[in-house]
């Protein structure tokens, strides 16, 4: 009797701080692509606005820390957001402009389901839905994807 193989299930994820594109890729259906909006504030400037700062004793107190403080929360809930989309996923290619994609391995490497999934991050430009669905499709379909799984399965064989 013959083993059928489960079908691979394999996510490029295009980010930066505001957006996200999870391209799902399995075996030889057609991509599906999800956006995901990050709703992280960005630099917002109000017209008039000076330095708000408070004194007491000898120390200032700057509301810029409070602003990075909740965008750090804002980053992490949409970090969170996205691994749940990522659950099914055996594979994962992380790529984008910024430091966005970096953070994001952090947090998927530390959620014990998902550790170990990433098999690249790369720094490209801004994309398009459809630019993002492309660089995904190409890089699962190339050479750097199958020596990674290659090495993977030899060392999977020589652990256990």
């Amino acid at each position: 009797m013959k083993k059928i193989k489960p079908p691979e299930k394999k996510a490029g994820i295009w980010l930066d701080q505001e957006t996200a594109y999870i391209i799902h890729l399995e075996d030889e259906a057609a991509p599906v692509v999800e956006k995901l909006v990050s709703g992280v504030e960005s630099r917002i400037r109000v017209p008039g606005e000076g330095k708000v700062m408070a004194r007491f004793g000898q120390s200032f107190l700057n509301d810029q820390e409070k602003k990075q403080q909740r965008q750090r929360n804002q980053r992490q809930h949409f970090f969170k957001n996205l691994i749940a989309h990522l659950q099914q996923d055996q594979f994962l290619y992380l790529f984008g402009p910024g430091k966005a994609k970096e953070g994001l391995n952090n947090v998927i490497e530390k959620e014990k389901g998902l550790a170990g999934r990433v098999t690249a991050i790369e720094t490209t430009d801004k994309l398009t839905r459809k630019g993002a669905m492309q660089q995904a499709v190409s890089y699962f379909n190339g050479e750097a994807f199958r020596i990674f799984k290659k090495n993977r399965k030899k060392a999977l064989k020589a652990a256990g």
